[in-house]
């Protein structure tokens, strides 16, 4: 990791996934440098009411609006960008940049097609469980997206929305990693959803937390 990332920026959004990504960040950060080291960096706060309302993809009202946003982190001097949003992305694509982006979407498909993983379970929203948009992407890689069972999506998704408000009950927190471990026997689980990273098994290669791929990205 690099001393000088004070170009380094990330975009506020959600307050439980912008807090996960940071607490990681500066923990990463410290263990490679001294004891009270703080990783420089530029957050860049909005309402994620402002954005929230319009995802998945209504593409529409998502474009011109994440225009305005990165015009103005382009003007603080930002040059490498971390999104805690995995689904805010697929809007990213469409959208000319001057920043280089960490984009959780190809780190996984290069961390997977690396380790040559052909087959995953895809944790996250119900709408990324069964987006067309990943599926193009990993199946241009050759990887097959595997899906829980219906029932477990429904409460995977609730569970997600429970980080979010920070109601999940630590039955809730237990029951999740049980289920991660469930599926990890078949194949790799692949968390794509930020508030899921937060109960996601650490240092496990049967799951692999598309944010500790974009926060290892961040920091190089």
């Amino acid at each position: 990791m690099k001393a000088d990332l004070a170009r380094r920026g990330i975009l506020g959004l959600g307050s439980a996934s912008t807090k996960y990504y940071l607490n990681q960040i500066h923990r990463k950060y410290q263990e490679c440098h001294s004891e009270f080291s703080t990783c420089p960096l530029l957050l860049y706060q909005i309402d994620f009411q402002e954005i929230n309302p319009f995802l998945p993809n209504d593409f529409k009202v998502l474009i011109p609006k994440l225009k305005i946003i990165l015009e103005e982190m382009a003007n603080l001097g930002i040059t490498k960008l971390l999104i805690p949003n995995i689904t805010l992305h697929e809007t990213l694509d469409q959208i000319k940049s001057p920043f280089e982006i960490c984009h959780p979407v190809q780190l996984t498909l290069d961390y997977l097609t690396q380790n040559r993983i052909s087959k995953i379970f895809l944790f996250g929203t119900l709408y990324t469980m069964n987006s067309e948009y990943l599926a193009k992407k990993f199946s241009e890689k050759g990887i097959v997206i595997l899906k829980p069972a219906s029932e477990d999506q429904i409460w995977v998704d609730n569970f997600r929305k429970e980080v979010y408000q920070n109601t999940a009950s630590s039955a809730q927190q237990s029951f999740f990693k049980n289920l991660i471990k469930k599926y990890s026997v078949q194949n790799p689980v692949v968390i794509a959803c930020t508030e899921l990273s937060i109960f996601a098994l650490k240092n496990e290669k049967a799951c692999i937390d598309m944010a500790e791929l974009q926060i290892e990205k961040w920091l190089e």
